[in-house]
């Protein structure tokens, strides 16, 4: 951070993950100091900022005014951030941390391998950085040492000093309150009239072809659904357990549903005849392969096999 205070970064990640344990995964720093950051908040502020629900953790009515000023703001000096960051260093910098880039909102991937005893133990040198997909070169990231590693759904071409190696895939699921599939004949039945809510704002991807097969699916149907725009993770998973709405999210959010014992279940989309996935890849330089293999990879596979059982 250079522009940003640590204590507007905290409270706007904490509001947008409503949770501490995710937030603090995202600011690479353990739940104690974050809850004491964001208490001392409060006090100089005079006013709660957050309550405690079944849940997660909702922001109250002044919290959630004070986070609508000040996202905007905390946008463009994230955005001046990056782009200073991002300008090639006059001079080598020495790499004393693991700092890891994603160029999507998809922790739910990532967060089983963050909360690993292997980051927990090192939680003092690694940092996690996102990066406006639309913005970021991977590579130059890579070869500036502005990032060590780097988590994509692109899949790029990469010169001879960048490694890459294609994670497994996730799935398109559908998710519905549990047990509810059973009252629709169809998947069809089950979206139409619903609110539907997109995991990792989807719609920011509009040209992507998974995005571009769902709204082709939509509109052939006639699928009469309602969208709405709740970036948070974990209020779009309270309104699908009540019913409330519907979603589509890759499969790597059962780790979080399971863990959090949410009543939703998790259906494959089936998109026309075929099922949508979404590609995982991983960048590195080529002097970190060793690195990846024996800390990365491991974690990756013994995740994927969570998920296939």
């Amino acid at each position: 951070m250079i522009l940003l205070s640590k204590t507007l970064r905290y409270f706007i990640v904490t509001a947008q993950e409503q949770s501490i344990r995710l937030a603090a995964l995202i600011l690479c720093i353990t739940p104690s100091p974050l809850c004491r950051t964001i208490k001392l908040f409060e006090i100089s502020l005079g006013h709660k900022l957050f309550t405690r629900t079944s849940s997660g953790l909702k922001l109250t009515d002044y919290g959630r005014e004070l986070y609508d000023t000040l996202l905007p703001l905390y946008a463009e000096v994230s955005s001046l951030e990056k782009r200073l960051i991002n300008k090639p260093p006059d001079y080598k910098r020495p790499v004393n941390k693991l700092k890891i880039g994603i160029d999507h909102h998809d922790y739910a991937y990532l967060s089983p391998i963050l909360s690993s005893s292997f980051f927990k133990n090192s939680e003092e040198n690694i940092s996690l950085e996102y990066f406006s997909p639309n913005e970021v070169n991977i590579t130059d990231a890579l070869k500036n040492g502005i990032c060590q590693i780097f988590f994509s759904s692109k899949h790029i071409e990469c010169g001879p000093e960048v490694f890459h190696i294609a994670l497994p895939t996730d799935t398109m699921m559908l998710a519905v309150k549990r047990d509810s599939f059973t009252q629709f004949a169809s998947q069809t039945e089950a979206l139409s009239g619903k609110v539907l809510v997109q995991y990792e704002q989807y719609e920011q991807y509009h040209n992507n072809a998974e995005s571009l097969e769902i709204e082709k699916y939509l509109s052939s149907n006639k699928v009469n659904i309602k969208r709405i725009n709740i970036p948070e993770l974990y209020v779009q998973l309270a309104m699908i357990e009540k019913g409330d709405a519907v979603g589509l999210m890759p499969s790597s959010v059962n780790s979080i549903i399971s863990e959090r014992n949410y009543q939703i279940k998790l259906i494959p989309f089936l998109c026309g005849h075929k099922y949508l996935t979404i590609e995982r890849n991983v960048y590195f330089m080529n002097n970190s392969q060793k690195f990846i293999e024996n800390n990365i990879l491991p974690m990756i596979a013994k995740k994927t096999e969570s998920l296939a059982g």
